[in-house]
């Protein structure tokens, strides 16, 4: 049995360093790509959720993450040193398709072959269990296990600002993505794209970013339009049904000549 046991202070940088962390520590295990992000999704959600409902950015209060690979599973319990809100946690959920918060739980869930949520004794917070199935005899460990933070590079294309994102959407990248539109905005660019084909991994932070950013684009009568999903980012969009809201496009070049046919229209 293998096993880590990390210690995060409630801070926005403790998001990248945990996630840096686990991914350091699981990748030894030889996931594919898909399954590997799924795990680190869940346990991100988790975590984000100690940090911001359990201890309420109380930067007095730390977050500890223990992660256990046995035969035949894995085991990540999440626990925060908050007042042990459990009937919160659990009713936790989007009011409605545009609401920016509220998909953690329901992702969690999703991507965990088992969920225990309970009072943590010894911190007096909540503690949630995660247990995912893993069969070691499929194991082929992969060697590249670094993920960069998020950035991303603009350019006009037929009076179009593209964003190529490359790197994690989550809590800390995502409310820099929403500054960098808001400028667009402000500065009467209202028609943008965004190409995700380099992002990695998005959690329901990194969704809720990209919500508010169409609302507020919509405010200004713009249009935003999505391209180059991975897979397994699909998925996540396909989950939370927020690929019935966006406009997502197979490819850049599809997306951009739809802004033209719009016109034409």
């Amino acid at each position: 049995m293998k096993e880590a046991a990390f210690i995060y202070p409630t801070e926005l940088a403790s998001e990248g360093r945990m996630y840096t962390d686990a991914k350091s520590f699981l990748s030894q295990l030889g996931w594919d790509a898909k399954k590997l992000h799924g795990v680190l999704l869940a346990i991100s959600e988790s975590f984000n959720n100690a940090m911001i409902h359990g201890n309420k950015w109380d930067p007095d209060k730390n977050v500890h993450v223990r992660l256990a690979v046995k035969k035949d599973f894995i085991d990540a319990d999440i626990i925060d040193e908050g007042t042990g809100d459990i009937k919160r946690l659990k009713e936790r959920k989007p009011s409605d398709l545009l609401a920016e918060g509220g998909r953690g739980i329901e992702l969690i869930e999703t991507f965990s072959d088992r969920v225990l949520i309970r009072n943590c004794e010894n911190t007096g917070g909540v503690k949630i269990s995660l247990r995912f199935e893993y069969d070691e005899r499929e194991s082929n460990p992969i060697a590249d296990i670094t993920e960069e933070s998020m950035d991303y590079n603009k350019r006009e294309e037929n009076g179009i600002t593209v964003i190529e994102l490359t790197g994690r959407l989550d809590l800390t990248s995502g409310n820099m993505l929403k500054d960098g539109v808001k400028e667009l905005l402000t500065g009467g660019k209202a028609s943008i794209h965004l190409n995700l084909k380099n992002v990695e991994f998005v959690n329901s932070s990194g969704l809720g970013a990209l919500v508010s950013i169409m609302k507020e684009i919509r405010l200004h009568r713009g249009r935003l339009t999505l391209s180059d999903l991975a897979d397994y980012v699909r998925e996540i969009f396909d989950i939370t049904q927020l690929s019935h809201i966006f406009e997502i496009f197979a490819t850049e070049s599809e997306a951009i000549n739809s802004y033209q046919v719009s016109v034409k229209n």
